[in-house]
């Protein structure tokens, strides 16, 4: 391997993190290469070669990653971030964690601290060029999200259930920062939106269960001073994610090249 390619820690290693790991391993062009892969359930990654697979989170230091993404859960950043962050960077793609105001201002002063980069993934969303640029002059962002029920993880939600959920449902209209612990597994576009835009409190979100669709529907508009943006893409579902969740995960980790630290989109 070219002593230049950077070295990836994969944390995840299910729909998302398999697909990462195989486009990072079959495709040198990339300049990439696999530190390690961690599961909390080892079988997963009993397959792996043993130099890759990291058998306690603990000790993700002695790998030597570059960059150390997360494709798991909330938890790892909640758990893990500061941690991470203290020596290497860290892109988190379950960006719910960051509703955390206190968990977002450690990480932000961890990083800069030490001289790393906290990297906010696009979350295959449309538009966060936009967003980010024209942060200044919005007034207004809500992005409206809507799913297949079975695609909703209600754990953190018991008051609903999918088989009970027959018609267009809205299950949450508020804030961003409100939705993210109620939903956090399914609502991390909303949160990139929240932090490439302004911010958790002033974004509203809202999420719509439709037993109807076979897809997620996300439609954001940002308005501002005259200017009016609007946005919407649709996305066949996987598990809890998309399908097109897959290549913009695998495009934000090879955008986060070079030295940077604090927080950076990509």
């Amino acid at each position: 391997m070219s002593e230049d390619r950077q070295r990836i820690g994969i944390i995840g290693y299910g729909y998302i993190g398999n697909y990462v790991y195989e486009q990072l391993t079959s495709r040198p062009e990339l300049g990439l290469e696999v530190a390690f892969v961690y599961n909390r359930s080892r079988e997963k990654i009993a397959a792996l070669p043993p130099e890759i697979a990291l058998e306690k989170l603990e000790d993700f230091a002695s790998k030597g990653a570059d960059l150390i993404v997360e494709l798991a859960h909330p938890r790892i950043t909640q758990e893990h971030g500061t941690t991470f962050l203290q020596q290497t960077d860290y892109m988190p793609l379950s960006l719910t964690a960051l509703a955390d105001a206190q968990l977002e201002q450690q990480l932000l002063e961890t990083a800069r601290r030490h001289d790393t980069c906290l990297y906010i993934p696009h979350g295959a969303v449309v538009g966060m060029d936009a967003l980010e640029e024209g942060r200044q002059i919005w007034e207004e962002v809500r992005m409206v999200m809507k799913k297949p029920p079975r695609t909703l993880d209600f754990s953190a939600s018991p008051q609903f259930k999918a088989e009970e959920i027959r018609a267009e449902t809205v299950l949450y209209e508020g804030p961003t920062r409100g939705i993210c612990p109620l939903f956090p597994r399914n609502v991390n576009s909303h949160a990139a939106v929240a932090l490439a835009g302004i911010g958790f409190d002033r974004t509203q979100s809202v999420l719509v269960a439709d037993p109807r669709l076979e897809v997620s529907v996300i439609e954001i508009e940002m308005r501002g001073q005259g200017v009016e943006v609007k946005v919407q893409r649709s996305n066949p579902m996987k598990g809890v994610s998309g399908v097109f969740t897959l290549v913009s995960s695998l495009a934000s980790i090879c955008r986060a090249k070079g030295p940077r630290s604090g927080l950076q989109l990509c």
